[in-house]
C-alpha cells in the first residue's frame, strides 16, 4: 500500500487514444478484406490462345472457351474480358472476325455458311463489313463461354468469335 496515490489511475488516461486507434485499424482492415473481389479477373489470354489454336490448324475447326467474364469486347486482333475483378485483354495471332451479325452468329454456332447465305460472294461480304465494323467494337454481355470456329469455303478462310 505504499505505492504512489493516483497510480492507479494514470493507464486509464491512455484507454480512449487507445481504442479509437484501435478501431481505426480495425476499420481499416475490414475495408481491406471486404474489397477484395470474390473472383479473379477472366482470363483473356486462354481465349486468345484457343482462338490462335483454332486459326492455325490446318483445317477448319470449332472450340468452346468457357470464361468468367460478365462482359466481352471482341476485335478483329484482340479481345478483352471484364467481370467484377477487372478487366483483362488479350492479342491473337492472326486477326479473326467477330460474329457480331445475327447470318454470322449462326455460321458461329455450327451451320454451313451456305445454309446461312445465298452465295460464298455474300459471305464473303458479310465478313469483311463485320471485321470492318467491330474495329470499335464496345463492351457487350457475356454468357459462361466463348465460341471460336475457322470456316475454310471457296476462298474464304475466317475464324468467327462471339
Amino acid at each position: 500500500m505504499g505505492g504512489t496515490p493516483g497510480a492507479m489511475f494514470d493507464t486509464q488516461g491512455d484507454a480512449l487514444p487507445t481504442w479509437v486507434a484501435l478501431t481505426l485499424v480495425a476499420g481499416t482492415a475490414l475495408a481491406a478484406v471486404t474489397a477484395i473481389p470474390d473472383s479473379p479477373t477472366p482470363d483473356a489470354t486462354a481465349v486468345a490462345n484457343a482462338v490462335d489454336a483454332v486459326t492455325a490448324g490446318e483445317y477448319a475447326a470449332a472450340h468452346t472457351v468457357p470464361t468468367d467474364a460478365t462482359t466481352v469486347r471482341v476485335r478483329p486482333t484482340r479481345v478483352a474480358l471484364r467481370n467484377d475483378a477487372g478487366a483483362t485483354h488479350a492479342t491473337f495471332a492472326r486477326p479473326i472476325t467477330p460474329a457480331d451479325t445475327p447470318r454470322l452468329r449462326r455460321v458461329l454456332r455450327g451451320d454451313a455458311p451456305l445454309d446461312v447465305y445465298p452465295s460464298i460472294a455474300a459471305f464473303r461480304a458479310d465478313v469483311q463489313r463485320a471485321r470492318a465494323a467491330d474495329t470499335s467494337a464496345d463492351w457487350r454481355p457475356s454468357l459462361d463461354s466463348l465460341r471460336v470456329r475457322r470456316v475454310v469455303l471457296g476462298g474464304v478462310d475466317v475464324t468467327l468469335l462471339g
